[in-house]
This record gives structure tokens, sequence and C-alpha cells, in this order.
């Protein structure tokens, strides 16, 4: 049952977003997020990987690379997960279509969800997509496939946050601001 605040009606400004807007807006974001990952060369870079002197240095280092290259990685579990999908058209369609809907539904929206005059909550949304995603999933049976390509993008993306020395991450950074004499008194 919706709270009472959620009863309120919808004004006329409020609900002039076409399928096509949304769709629009939805990819926008996408692009953005996706246009926001670190170069490909900075995460691959070879002369950065080093064994970890301790376990604390190891989880530091993860926690850092995890922090910078969150972009890079979620791009590796999804081509991980693609990669295990392959083998199946249909489930790979059908994956396809859901990420679709929760990037659509979830991820990339700017607006709330509007249906027949009433807003839907974020709860209702996320419920719906995680029961339709499973029942999608055990219905194309690549729950198992889908699984392990999670699983090892995970340890994939895992393994080099931890070899990866993130000792010259932010020297770069820190060069590409272009010093001003703007306020500088010495």
């Amino acid at each position: 049952m919706l709270s009472p605040a959620e009863n309120l009606p919808i004004t006329a400004e409020e609900t002039h977003l076409s399928i096509a807007d949304v769709i629009s807006l939805s990819m926008q974001n996408l692009i953005a997020f996706v246009s926001s990952h670190r170069p490909w060369l900075e995460f691959l870079a070879l002369g950065s990987i080093d064994r970890p002197t301790s376990f604390s240095s190891a989880f530091s280092r993860a926690k850092l690379n995890l922090r910078h290259f969150v972009v890079n990685y979620s791009l590796v579990i999804v081509a991980s997960s693609t990669l295990f999908l392959i083998g199946d058209p249909t489930a790979l369609l059908t994956v396809a279509s859901f990420a679709s809907m929760w990037l659509l539904f979830y991820f990339c929206k700017d607006h709330p969800l509007v249906l027949y005059g009433r807003h839907i909550n974020d709860h209702v949304i996320v419920f719906g997509l995680i029961l339709g995603s499973l029942w999608a999933m055990w219905f194309t049976h690549c729950l198992e496939s889908m699984a392990l390509g999670v699983v090892t993008g995970l340890l994939l993306c895992l393994f080099h946050a931890v070899v990866r020395n993130p000792d010259d991450l932010f020297v770069q950074e820190k060069d590409a601001v272009v010093p001003s004499n703007f306020l500088h008194w010495s």
C-alpha cells in the first residue's frame, strides 16, 4: 500500500516525459558513467604491478585501486559475464534485456516512475526487477553461467586491485592540474 505522501496527484509538468525521452535520458546517464572510466593504459600499467609486502599492504592497495578504477572494474565484470553467456544466445538476450530494464527503471532514471498518475516507490521497482531477473535466469537456465561470469570477473578485479601498486595514481592527477599565478604570493 502506498503511503499518503505517494498518493498526491501528479501535475501535468511531471507527466510530460515520453518513453523516448526516458530512454534518451537513461542512455545519456549510462554514457556519462562509462565515459568516466580511467584510461585503460593506466589501468593495465605493467610497471605498476608488484607483489604486496604484507596483508595490510594488500588490503590498502585493494581499497585504493577499487575506488580509483571502479568503472573499469565494473566493465571487466560485465565483459566476463558476457563471455560466459555467449554460448547460449537466448540467455544472453534475456540477460541483456533485463540489464537494460535495470538501467532504464533503476540505475539511470532521473525522474520518479509514474504509472496511471501515481508515483511508484523505488522499493517496488527493485522488488519487481529482482523477481523478474531471477525468474528469467531460472527460466533460461543461465544462472550458473551468470554466476561463474560474475565470480570470475570479481576474482580478476580483486587480483588486479591487490597486485597493482597505487603509488603512481594520484601523481598523474596532480600533474594534470595547470598551475596558475592567481593568488600565488611567493
